[in-house]
């Protein structure tokens, strides 16, 4: 009996030696799981001004939320309001002359310019008078030769006047021509355009978040001067987020755009899916040099894009990502 029991605990030992080598056998057998460790980016853009100015306020701080539409700083400019206010005046100038050549002259006008014909022509019959007059007793000698030009170039200025101001009357009248109305609008249109322009410019003095995001940072200060396209604040999207991995080609084995990848993030203490958004070739610095044993070569390394499958409540750039690669 006792010969039994000893022979019993002699093969416990063997017994449990087979077992864990059939064990670390399967296991090498199966699917081999390769964890690796990305980081969460986001995206960011810069707000900036088209035209240069000095910040006159600032109305955000870093970290703060802000939401599309929301006016994040001022830039003074006198420079574009002057010229807004020059455009302006230009344009109204303009818009005067277009109404009055499409409306004609106002009665009051008419009626001045009337009388002033009126008058011309008075004057004109007078100095026809006088010199049919005089012409008579010049032929007999009674007027001097000097006086009869004086008379005749009075009674042709005359004429000419009540001509200039007959052909003022009828064109006040009649109204200006179709093509001088074309050209008053024309040149109305013009005007306000450039004053558009100058507007537009005036709207670029006010920075407008484009997004609904987070302040990454205020790159300038109030009081300072920043040049165009000069980074005034630069804006997060948390919901435009992203995990870059940097994988050699040997871990890239049937990975694929598309796929889909389990991935732990240790700061939400949370399990997402995520799919492969974007794979390409890293620099030739990132490429893992080969060792001198036999048999090594140099492996390229890639970058990979990660996108959440669902939104991530609480998911911020910097925060590390456990990725579980098949």
């Amino acid at each position: 009996m006792n010969a039994i029991k000893n022979k019993w605990v002699l093969l416990i030992p063997v017994v449990l030696v087979v077992i864990a080598v059939v064990v670390l056998l399967v296991q090498s057998a199966g699917p081999k799981t390769t964890i690796v460790t990305g980081m969460v980016e986001t995206k960011e853009i810069d707000v900036a001004s088209k035209i240069p100015g000095r910040i006159d306020s600032l109305f955000v701080q870093k970290g703060q939320r802000v939401h599309r539409g929301q006016l994040l700083a001022h830039l003074e400019s006198k420079e574009i309001d002057a010229k807004v206010s020059q455009a302006k005046a230009v344009m109204e100038a303009a818009k005067a002359k277009w109404d009055m050549a499409r409306h004609g002259a106002r009665p009051e006008e008419k009626e001045a310019v009337e009388k002033l014909y009126l008058q011309a022509k008075h004057q004109y019959e007078f100095a026809q008078k006088t010199y049919n007059r005089l012409q008579e007793v010049y032929k007999d000698s009674v007027v001097s030769a000097q006086k009869m030009d004086e008379v005749t170039f009075k009674y042709n200025a005359a004429k000419e006047q009540m001509e200039a101001a007959k052909a003022k009357y009828d064109m006040v009248l009649k109204g200006a021509r179709e093509e001088q109305i074309r050209a008053a609008e024309a040149l109305y249109r013009q005007a306000e355009g450039a004053y558009n322009e100058a507007l537009a410019y005036q709207q670029e003095t006010r920075l407008i978040s484009p997004i609904d995001g987070i302040v990454r940072d205020c790159i300038a200060d109030k009081g300072e001067i920043v040049a165009a396209g000069y980074p005034v604040i630069t804006l997060i999207d948390p919901q435009d987020a992203w995990v870059v991995l940097q994988l050699r080609e040997d871990q890239l084995k049937g990975l694929k755009l598309g796929e889909t990848l389990s991935g732990t993030i240790p700061a939400l203490d949370k399990t997402v899916d995520f799919k492969v958004d974007y794979i390409a070739q890293m620099a030739d610095f990132a490429t893992w040099k080969a060792t001198n044993q036999k048999g090594d070569f140099d492996l390229k390394t890639f970058e990979v894009h990660l996108r959440p499958k669902d939104s991530v409540q609480g998911l911020r750039a910097g925060m590390t990502v456990r990725i579980k690669l098949h």
